[in-house]
């Protein structure tokens, strides 16, 4: 991301925090840029907006962010973008041809055909994509005017996934009907088939962004097969490994059961170090109906988990002793070791948004995560994960314990962590609202059928259909905005009964 996305992000950040008028003069301060700059960034944010002003300005009191506008337009601000391409975009297109038909060499000829580009230009996109590939312990090799990609297996899948953004951006509620996301409908409601029969096999719900995750895999794994299905697999299996993942019978048999139906599928041979790659996916995702207590959990997660709240509790001067957090923390834990073992790395489509919200709370979640790296040898916990961790605490400060009159639903597509923090931070400022149950938006319906006395549905997404009269669209950090028009619905209902 340029400097000039950086400020724009940075304005629209700051505003959705402060939801009050802010004038020019204090935004050029806040940016550290003058009072033109902050007035051409607000015309070009609004010209971007698919919406008239998602800034909007009054005389003598300043800019404010239209929130409501600006929770729908961040859904759909991932628009195609036709048919001219930037350097950057066509660098990329050419690295995930390389990289799905990897070891297979391809013509320079027939990949460039249509970017009408010179031979200048060629070989210094090959200096950037090779210096990308560095990265992922991948080589660009060169021989008689054919590029192809060398490299381990497990390397060129996290390549794919890291350097395609669509797999950060998509929701998986959403993947049936957006044909802006150009995936194949049949393999994504293939792979939708799949999912759907892993938590049905294991009696659990995969959240977000795991189920992402699982997804992104899978749909990997069959662009790899069709654009190349006689490559051979330099990746082995240690025998360690292989033992572990027996041991581990249930995840082993649904791993193995969803590769067979993959093959089917493809109508083509999978090797078996398939089945480990999936296993690896599914053991390193948390599950949603698992029930998770001191007495099966590792060592290993129990120390970590204790060391979080122990620092925590010392850095924010709260003295932590809440067994539910410590349950809920493991819980996360587990897999995200197993994460940081097996390079998975997982995006939290929310971690700018916390920084800004919980940014000491982050700050502090950083250096514990760096001590806990350091203690118990593992890999650098990156920032997604530092985000997922800040929410619980973000949760257990939130927290409060009163009597809620107004039954209410909250419906995220978010995950477990944005959906309990949401429902924390509203419990707190609102005594009046009874939660009974959060949702999935696919879910809806039948969470209707069973709590129909519900009077608001506080909901991160548009609500469709009948009960849209009922539903009031929040942002997952539940900003002071947000709060505002809660009010405002909280007294329409008592108004109304």
């Amino acid at each position: 991301m340029n400097s000039k996305d950086n400020r724009e992000q940075e304005l629209l950040l700051f505003l959705s925090k402060n939801q009050d008028y802010v004038t020019s003069e204090d935004l050029a301060e806040i940016l550290r840029t003058s009072q033109k700059t902050v007035y051409r960034l607000i015309k070009k944010i609004n010209d971007k907006s698919q919406f008239d002003s998602l800034i909007v300005s009054e005389k003598g009191r300043g800019y404010k962010l239209d929130y409501e506008k600006f929770i729908n337009d961040q859904k759909n601000n991932h628009s195609s973008k036709g048919d001219s391409f930037s350097p950057d975009e066509r660098r990329k297109r050419i690295m995930e041809e390389l990289l799905l038909s990897s070891p297979k060499a391809l013509k320079i000829h027939q990949l460039y055909n249509d970017y009408y580009v010179g031979d200048s230009v060629i070989f210094s996109d090959e200096q950037v994509i090779g210096d990308e590939l560095k990265k992922f312990d991948l080589i660009l090799e060169r021989k008689n005017r054919t590029l192809a990609v060398i490299g381990a297996e497990a390397n060129i899948r996290k390549a794919i996934k890291e350097s395609n953004e669509i797999f950060n951006v998509i929701d998986i509620d959403d993947l049936k009907m957006n044909q802006e996301l150009n995936f194949n409908q049949y393999d994504v409601l293939f792979i939708l088939d799949q999912l759907r029969q892993i938590e049905k096999d294991l009696n659990i719900t995969i959240p977000y962004p795991y189920n992402v995750n699982i997804f992104s895999h899978l749909y990997i794994l069959l662009s790899r097969s069709r654009k190349n299905p006689t490559f051979v697999f330099t990746d082995q299996v240690s025998q360690e490994q292989t033992d572990r993942m027996k041991r581990d019978s249930i995840l082993y048999e649904v791993s193995k059961s969803i590769v067979h139906r993959l093959m089917k599928y493809l109508n083509q041979t999978l090797p078996d170090i398939e089945v480990y790659f999936l296993y690896q996916y599914l053991v390193s995702s948390r599950m949603q109906g698992t029930m998770v207590t001191t007495s099966n959990l590792s060592s290993k997660v129990v120390q970590v988990t204790e060391v979080y709240i122990e620092e925590m509790s010392s850095r924010i001067g709260i003295t932590i002793d809440n067994q539910s957090l410590f349950v809920d923390l493991a819980n996360h834990i587990k897999p995200m070791l197993n994460r940081l073992e097996h390079k998975i790395r997982v995006t939290n489509s929310l971690l700018s948004q916390i920084k800004v919200t919980y940014d000491e709370l982050f700050l502090n979640v950083a250096i514990v995560s760096a001590l806990i790296s350091e203690t118990f040898n593992l890999p650098a916990i990156n920032e997604d994960e530092n985000g997922f961790i800040t929410l619980y605490f973000a949760k257990m400060i939130e927290t409060s314990q009163h009597q809620r009159p107004i039954k209410t639903l909250i419906m995220c597509t978010t995950g477990i962590g944005t959906s309990e923090l949401l429902k924390a931070k509203a419990s707190k400022k609102f005594p009046e609202l009874d939660i009974v149950d959060l949702v999935a938006s696919r879910n809806v319906q039948k969470f209707e059928e069973k709590y129909p006395d519900v009077e608001l549905i506080l909901s991160t997404i548009q609500v469709q259909g009948d009960q849209s009269s009922k539903s009031l669209l929040v942002s997952a950090m539940f900003t002071v905005d947000d709060q505002k028009r809660l009010q405002r619905k909280i007294e329409e209902i008592y108004h109304g009964r």
